[in-house]
């Protein structure tokens, strides 16, 4: 039986916009959260994917299954801070399309 995964793209914001952490540093935390409510192998089957990441902004766009799209939302609103920083990680949108992702973010860096 052939299992198809729908993907599910959500771009977010890093907040506040001054002093941001680096793309690496982000994704260990998410990976870290996520491991800590889900388990791993709920971490694994969510297919998390971290794209277009914009240290000036601070924004960029996350893939994951179609099924792990409220965990991940409940794993963005935990995280406060990464390292020493104190953040906030938004998301601003969520689509089934990786261009239509892509758009939105070049929409945002069109109105900065």
């Amino acid at each position: 039986m052939v299992v198809i995964t729908r993907d599910r793209y959500v771009v977010f914001q890093v907040l506040p916009n001054e002093d941001l952490p680096i793309l690496l540093s982000i994704k260990s935390k998410i990976w870290d959260e996520y491991q800590t409510i889900f388990g791993i192998s709920g971490t694994t089957g969510a297919g998390l994917f971290f794209d277009n990441y914009k240290e000036e902004e601070g924004t960029g766009i996350i893939r994951c299954d179609h099924k792990a799209l409220s965990n991940l939302m409940v794993i963005l609103s935990r995280i406060t801070n990464i390292g020493d920083k104190d953040v906030i990680l938004i998301p601003l949108y969520t689509t089934g399309l990786v261009n239509k992702a892509k758009r939105y973010l070049k929409l945002l860096e069109s109105k900065s």
